[in-house]
């Protein structure tokens, strides 16, 4: 890869890294914030998740090369569900809870979206340098 190719797939893996944090963070909200019921478990679920798909991703993109926007994408679809379960699905009415969610959810979202960029940019750059 290229220099400039080298720094879009940087782009890639830190806002997955970051991506995972935020999932970290929505999984252990429930304990440190003491969200319970379904919403608790709602959340150990899928920041497991968010996280997960995310440190595969920066794994994929930093070791093994390999650029996929399906993984950004199942990230952004999960930043969403993230910010609009608590009133969708379980309505709650705790504004701790509420922004925690709203909040984590979209920042993953714009980091999501930020992913797919660099990879966009980065499969291009690879695309014209090979």
């Amino acid at each position: 890869m290229s220099r400039s190719a080298d720094e879009k797939a940087a782009l890639v893996v830190r806002t997955a890294g970051l991506t995972a944090a935020l999932g970290a963070f929505v999984m252990i909200s429930t304990a440190v914030f003491t969200i319970t019921d379904t919403m608790g478990i709602h959340n150990v679920i899928v920041g497991a998740i968010t996280a997960f798909v995310a440190s595969v991703q920066a794994y994929r993109t930093d070791e093994q090369g390999s650029f996929s926007i399906a993984f950004p994408v199942v990230l952004a679809v999960l930043g969403i569900w993230i910010a609009i379960a608590p009133r969708l699905l379980f309505d709650v009415q705790r504004e701790l809870v509420l922004g925690i969610n709203g909040v984590s959810g979209v920042l993953i979202v714009i980091l999501s979206l930020a992913g797919v960029y660099g990879t966009v940019q980065t499969s291009n750059a690879t695309a014209t340098s090979a």
